[in-house]
């Protein structure tokens, strides 16, 4: 594996958390548009940006002009859902614990159990064909 950190600040999870909600390239001037109220300063942005490029949790995607210059395009590098595994096993989950982590966040959740099974049937089966 890589020197990947998956350790993010509180305000480096808002951003990605904002990152994941939009689901789509964005530019700094958009992040800054779209998140409205944030915990950083505008200032910050880029210095968050950095490290998470450094971190490998975002990439840059393409380009596109704003006013006369061309600004980046980043976009999360990984899911929500990997991020959230990768903490997980850090903190010591092993693959003897997936079932019953797997049971307790549908009671967490409060899901309907019977459309929690018929979800985890479906990934067992795409994980069996692979």
């Amino acid at each position: 594996m890589n020197n990947r950190s998956y350790r993010f600040t509180a305000k480096e999870e808002e951003l990605m958390n904002l990152l994941w909600e939009q689901d789509r390239p964005m530019t700094s001037v958009e992040i800054l548009e779209i998140s409205g109220i944030h915990s950083w300063s505008d200032n910050y942005l880029p210095i968050m940006l950095k490290s998470l490029l450094k971190k490998e949790a975002i990439e840059v995607c393409g380009y596109t002009q704003c006013g006369t210059q061309y600004a980046r395009q980043f976009r999360a590098a990984l899911s929500k859902e990997e991020y959230i595994a990768r903490l997980a096993v850090r903190r010591g989950l092993d693959k003897n614990s997936v079932a019953k982590v797997a049971l307790a966040m549908v009671d967490e959740l409060g899901e309907d159990k019977d459309t929690a099974i018929k979800i985890l049937e479906s990934v067992i089966a795409e994980l069996k064909a692979k």
